[in-house]
């Protein structure tokens, strides 16, 4: 039996080629007109996009309640002495509350604000299961967990802003102002804050500005892996992303995961994301 399990929240969809072992993690619901859906295996952001284009609002997320983060907590002490668990960003859900009261009927369960949400999350969830399979203590993972998140560079960026405005997320005069400016929004998660921003576009797709921005010219990049966020099923923008990317930074790995629905539902269907480490 291992130490110390590494769970996490439904928040991202773990590639396989990044982490060597299981993760588990409990689900959050997303709920619609026909029902619930478990997040990350029952439903996809492309669902929700074409949910949230026809209704022309964003489903309700249900994150678990103490109860269920109780029973989650006490099947996964089976299979370990203890527990570490990762909570999506304390000011975007409400999970980290939840779970830390659910923590408090174990000795042996540990909670982390990640301060992230998505991709960015994947970086702390990589390092927190390599340290646990070395054998640290969940303290010491929670610790580096924290300092990571000072390193970790998390954006998502959308092709235009009319679907922000559809969903009345913004004004739909001053969407309609930012398309006509060619101005394509941004979200950046620093710090367990999510930043406003924005590419211009001048004429260029709206991708290649969004990663230009993100890497040209910057020296401090860890070249090890990115990590690139957009709507699942990925499709044919893979490969597109790749050749733009390696404009700038020959990254040894580049890897894709679905985008976290709160940013599929305000950024659109061609929403895109870019998290890699700062040295």
């Amino acid at each position: 039996m291992n130490k110390t399990l590494i769970t996490a929240d439904s928040t991202c969809f773990i590639p396989s080629e990044l982490i060597s072992g299981e993760v588990p993690v409990i689900q959050a619901e997303v709920k619609t007109k026909s029902g619930c859906f478990r997040e990350s295996s029952e439903i996809t952001s492309e669902n929700i996009l074409e949910y949230a284009q026809r209704e022309r609002k964003v489903p309700e997320m249900i994150c678990p309640a103490v109860e269920d983060y109780a029973l989650f907590f006490e099947r996964q002490l089976k299979k370990a002495s203890c527990i570490c668990h990762l909570c999506c960003c304390a000011n975007i859900r409400n999970s980290y509350a939840n779970a830390k009261k659910a923590a408090e009927r174990f000795k042996n369960v540990y909670v982390a604000d990640s301060k992230q949400i998505g991709g960015g999350m994947l970086f702390q969830i990589a390092q927190a299961s390599r340290l646990a399979s070395e054998g640290f203590s969940p303290e010491f993972i929670i610790k580096s967990i924290d300092e990571l998140d000072g390193h970790i560079n998390s954006t998502y960026a959308s092709k235009n802003a009319s679907s922000v405005g559809r969903l009345n997320l913004i004004p739909k005069n001053f969407a309609a102002i930012l398309d006509l400016l060619e101005i394509a929004p941004t979200i950046t998660v620093r710090n367990g804050s999510m930043i406003s921003g924005a590419v211009f576009k001048n004429g260029h797709e709206y991708s290649e500005k969004y990663i230009k921005k993100m890497l040209k010219g910057k020296n401090n990049i860890d070249k090890a892996t990115l990590i690139i966020s957009c709507p699942k099923p990925f499709g044919k923008n893979i490969e597109k992303y790749k050749k733009e990317v390696r404009k700038y930074v020959s990254f040894e790995k580049i890897l894709f995961t679905d985008i976290p629905i709160r940013f599929a539902c305000r950024l659109g269907d061609e929403s895109l994301g870019l998290h890699f480490l700062n040295i």
